[in-house]
């Protein structure tokens, strides 16, 4: 050890506590005081711990957004009525019907015959839309042929399809004699948000049979068989 080195050391042993120099003593490092030792103690040759990045964190599912619904509670009841026998000649009525279902609010459809056999003459609003109140609006398109005619009744508000009722009639005629058979097609049902609902139609086909007016019986006739007048009493006893 050098001079120098050696003076430092003394200095610094000099300047520790009694306690100090006991624990270096010890310690069994009886020339070099603890705190020095501890000083020039070389670095740990133990690498530095890397830090482990985190693993990153899966995001929650985010939920899609909700498709308009082509049903909403339950689907909607329509049912169709009408004669299954009709003679020529003859006004009859075809009627439409929905079931309650809460938020209904409109309903289209198309009822077609044919034209050899029945012809549309006329459609009226039913009750269903006049009974609930809340702006009705009603539509019946008749073909230039009179084979087909197109329905949509409509209502606003959230009583809409609280009630059912009859929707609307079809008056049609029966030109001549035959089996037929009734069409009802593009059946569109809507809630008060204009979404599509499902119809559970009764039927989408009617069988009608057209059958001529039967002839009514003549007239009877009353035969008039002699009748013997006798004269009065009084002109028999002239004429004895």
């Amino acid at each position: 050890m050098s001079s120098v080195g050696l003076a430092a050391a003394l200095a610094l042993w000099i300047a520790f506590s009694p306690d100090e120099k006991a624990a270096a003593v010890t310690s069994g490092n009886a020339d070099v005081p603890a705190s020095l030792a501890s000083a020039a103690s070389p670095a740990s040759l133990d690498p530095p711990m890397q830090a482990t990045p985190a693993t990153p964190t899966a995001a929650p599912p985010v939920p899609l957004p909700a498709l308009p619904s082509a049903t909403t509670s339950f689907a909607v009841p329509v049912t169709v009525t009408a004669p299954q026998k009709v003679l020529v000649g003859e006004l009859n009525d075809l009627v439409v019907s929905v079931g309650p279902n809460a938020g209904f609010g409109e309903i289209g459809f198309t009822v077609q015959f044919d034209p050899n056999v029945l012809q549309v003459r006329a459609g009226a609003q039913g009750d269903w839309a006049v009974a609930v109140g809340v702006n009705p609006r009603f539509s019946a398109e008749i073909s230039a042929a009179e084979d087909r005619v197109q329905i949509r009744s409509a209502v606003s508000g959230g009583r809409a399809g609280v009630a059912g009722g009859s929707v609307g009639s079809v008056q049609f005629q029966a030109i001549t004699t035959g089996m037929t058979t009734v069409l009802i097609t593009d059946v569109v049902v809507r809630d008060s948000a204009g979404r599509s609902m499902v119809p559970a139609v009764s039927a989408s086909n009617l069988q009608v049979s057209a059958e001529s007016v039967p002839p009514r019986p003549a007239p009877a006739r009353r035969e008039h068989g002699a009748v013997v007048v006798e004269p009065p009493a009084a002109a028999r006893e002239e004429g004895d």
